[in-house]
């Protein structure tokens, strides 16, 4: 490792850029760091490829510091003049590496750390069974800013990216102040910001109730503006994108549920409790009304004959999608096999059958003023009650050897059901894992998958489901934090919500959400009406490899350009009046109004120096990761593109956010 020691064609290389001949994918070699930027504990991890494991070989890790080379011995840091010395020698194998241990890091500040393996240095550049591991922060604050200072902030705009719906500069500032630690207890202890309690609508549309009466009482309309007026600008990011998830993994559609005021109370239910116990959840899910609706629970009564059976359409998705999923699990998310190699199953059908009997006699909440019936008329302002003549109180046998007494009433059953079911062991790995799909990586290891199920089953006072320790682990775990990730499997996709909040976040924008409606639908994401309760993409969707990618499901080649349209009709084409960019000019027949917009003004006064205004982009919208090739490429696209200080500043915006490093967020 010096100066000349990798080329492809006449320039030096960072990982990522020239790999076509590598083991790239098959191995792993990743750095986390934890601390503050004046006292870090910085490691390494390096993980050789199966047909590498247990050959003689090295374990190399080095940093690039302004050109010159620093290699760890196992003596400690030398200069590469010295010699370019393994770390360890010997049978290569999963290998810990403390690079750092609580020790100023003035000395490599802005260092760009590389770890890798091989039999030889040499079979190492050839194989290129490297990778880029992070960049170490530089001293924050400090009185001269070296030119790697922004990694603070890049560092703090990932973190923002994952636990709200976009990095802002004001809560970049508030992250580095308090923590990250400290920025979720914060957030732990925010009021909820939830949707608006409506008054009931009739069944059917009355004759004079027009286009705009149907939009604001029959549709989900003002619900998904609430949505997104609470992304952009509520203080509880962090609440608001958890609920987000939980919407997105315990589906009701507004494809069915159509009416606003019926809607409301269920997306309250996951705001409520996102920093809640699991467990609650699921008893108010199951009893929500808009859920019975969908799902047909309401008013599911005991079958009147051995040759009826009780629907079975809720407890099915209550065990596939909402709580164990079809296979047995271990802690690490891993699926559990038989002798043969075949995934063992979690449940089967006559445990469905158990389950749906479980869930007789269950009918809407009665309406003010209404008597009680023995099938309540449609009504959602209010959980589902039980009428015990419709439920059927037999003994069931349900999983881990509990059997459920004959001749309880419906609520008991219920209470004991989901207890038994909360206490499943694949609970926490299945609603973990896809928790973090959603907030961070679609491919989460097994061990990160593992401490977030360990959160789940003990939140550390032997308390199970708690929300909070789950987020908690989650955000702050290694594969979450830490330096650049150049594993070309973590990070995700960015559905086409996070598009446009993050982007619009990050530019200091407003909306009142109409725009932002339209939109989304026609990128195959109309908030709250998913196609189906398997969400607007499968939890399981992979692509052809078997790499998993939930939200690929959604991305084709009609999305793909119209995820580059809605960017450009955003950013470039969109009015502009001074500084201030309209997308979206207000709707006259919204009350309040206030359409799309963002101001850059803070950005157009750094067009003058093209690097400038590149470098704050790349921290606000890519947190750090720009690749130095890219950069050049931006640098010379924005002063091409004239001398016009807003003309460069929408085009380094929408050439930054239309380019794959931001659409899959690492």
């Amino acid at each position: 490792m010096n100066t000349g020691w990798i080329r492809c064609g006449a320039a030096l290389i960072l990982l990522g850029t020239c790999h076509a001949a590598g083991k790239l994918g098959q191995f792993e070699a990743k750095g986390s760091y934890t601390g503050t930027p004046a006292n870090l504990t910085l490691s390494a991890t390096v993980e050789p490829a199966p047909q590498d494991k247990g050959a003689a070989g090295g374990i190399y890790v080095a940093a690039l510091v302004q050109n010159d080379w620093l290699v760890l011995g196992p003596t400690g840091w030398v200069p590469s003049t010295m010699g370019f010395p393994a770390y360890r020698t010997g049978p290569l194998a999963n290998t810990a590496v403390p690079v750092l241990s609580n020790l100023d890091v003035a000395a490599i500040e802005c260092a760009q750390v590389f770890a890798g393996y091989g039999r030889t240095l040499d079979a190492m550049v050839g194989e290129m069974t490297y990778r880029s591991i992070y960049q170490v922060p530089a001293l924050w604050p400090r009185t001269t800013p070296l030119p790697c200072s922004s990694m603070a902030d890049a560092d703090a705009a990932r973190f923002l990216k994952q636990a709200t719906f976009g990095a802002t500069e004001a809560e970049i500032a508030n992250v580095k102040q308090l923590g990250l630690a400290a920025w979720i207890n914060a957030q732990f202890a925010l009021p909820a910001s939830r949707y608006p309690n409506l008054p009931e609508t009739p069944s059917s549309r009355p004759a004079e109730c027009d286009n705009i009466c149907g939009r604001d009482k029959y549709s989900l309309f003002p619900l998904q503006t609430t949505f997104y007026k609470n992304a952009l600008t509520a203080p509880d990011q962090l609440r608001q994108r958890v609920a987000f998830a939980l919407s997105q993994i315990l589906v009701v559609s507004g494809n069915e549920i159509n009416m606003a005021y019926s809607y409301a109370p269920y997306q309250n239910i996951l705001v409520d409790n996102a920093f809640g116990n699991f467990r609650d959840i699921m008893t108010q899910v199951t009893l929500s009304p808009a859920m019975g609706r969908y799902l047909d629970m309401v008013n599911n009564g005991k079958p009147s004959s051995a040759s009826q059976q009780a629907n079975e359409n809720y407890a099915r998705e209550l065990l596939q999608l909402f709580t164990i999923g079809l296979y047995q699990l271990n802690q690490d998310g891993t699926v559990v096999r038989d002798g043969n190699g075949l995934p063992v199953p979690s449940y089967d059908e006559e445990m469905v059958r158990k389950f749906a009997l479980i869930l007789t006699g269950w009918t809407y909440p009665v309406k003010p003023g209404a008597a009680p019936a023995k099938y309540n008329p449609s009504y959602y302002l209010g959980p589902m009650v039980a009428v015990a003549t419709n439920h059927e109180n037999s003994s069931k046998a349900l999983f881990n050897g509990y059997v459920l007494p004959a001749g309880q009433t419906p609520e008991k059953d219920l209470a004991d059901a989901l207890d038994n079911l909360f206490q499943h062991p694949n609970v926490g790995p299945f609603i973990g894992k896809q928790l973090i799909q959603h907030l961070v990586t679609s491919n989460p290891s097994p061990a990160y998958v593992a401490r977030v199920s360990d959160a789940f089953a003990n939140n550390g006072q032997g308390v199970r489901g708690d929300l909070k320790a789950v987020v908690r682990a989650i955000l702050l775990d290694p594969e979450a934090r830490g330096g650049m990730r150049s594993e070309v499997n973590y990070g995700h996709l960015r559905e086409p919500v996070l598009v446009g909040t993050q982007l619009l976040r990050a530019l200091g924008g407003q909306s009142d959400g109409v725009w932002l409606i339209g939109q989304n639908r026609s990128l195959e994401q109309n908030v709250f009406n998913s196609p189906s309760v398997f969400n607007y993409y499968p939890a399981d969707y992979a692509l052809v490899d078997g790499t998993e990618a939930p939200q690929f499901g959604i991305y084709n080649t009609n999305t793909a350009i119209a995820r580059v349209n809605h960017l450009y009709s955003m950013v470039v084409s969109a009015t502009a009046t001074g500084n201030v960019i309209t997308p979206g000019k207000p709707d006259t027949t919204v009350v309040g109004a206030t359409g799309t917009s963002f101001d850059l003004s803070p950005l157009v006064a750094l067009a003058g120096d093209p690097a400038k205004l590149v470098d704050r982009l790349n921290v606000l919208l890519l947190h750090g990761t720009m690749q130095p090739t890219m950069r050049d490429l931006l640098v010379k696209q924005v002063t091409a593109a004239g001398t016009d200080p807003l003309v460069r500043t929408r085009t380094a915006i929408y050439l930054t956010a239309a380019s794959t490093a931001f659409q899959v967020e690492r």
